[in-house]
């Protein structure tokens, strides 16, 4: 509903990648992802690509968006509390400007790391590394 309101399109793909934590922290993660990427998106015909996958020992999780160009220095300080990318959390944006630092946080209990990288066309994209899980072995 909320990508509907702000006409943001979703796109998901990927494969299985399966990592040890809170189920609870890794939910709140991801929703604080995908909510960023909707509503600091294009005005108009946004779109918000989701993709899992598996590399090694590690599990990705990577949330991108169309949206205004940042440059690379501000994409760095958008971990920080109440930092947003168009300045500081006095807009009529929702939020103020945890969501990231929160991610951040999550990620890094979880042994994990966070990127994040502006899109060439504008937006941005966040990665979460985390250990995968151990291979089952049927016990």
């Amino acid at each position: 509903p909320l990508a509907e309101k702000h006409g943001v399109t979703i796109e998901t793909s990927g494969d299985v990648a399966v990592s040890v934590g809170s189920h609870a922290l890794l939910l709140q993660m991801t929703m604080n992802l995908v909510h960023n990427a909707i509503v600091h998106n294009l005005p108009e015909r946004g779109a918000v690509w989701v993709t899992t996958g598996v590399r090694s020992r590690v599990v990705v999780l990577a949330v991108e968006n169309t949206g205004q160009k940042l440059p690379p220095q501000m994409a760095a300080t958008l971990v920080e509390p109440f930092q947003r990318g168009t300045g500081r959390t006095h807009t009529d944006q929702a939020g103020v400007g945890l969501g990231l630092a929160i991610v951040k946080s999550i990620a890094e209990a979880h042994d994990g790391t966070l990127t994040l990288t502006p899109r060439d066309g504008g937006g941005l994209r966040v990665a979460v590394q985390l250990p995968a899980a151990p291979p089952d072995t049927g016990r």
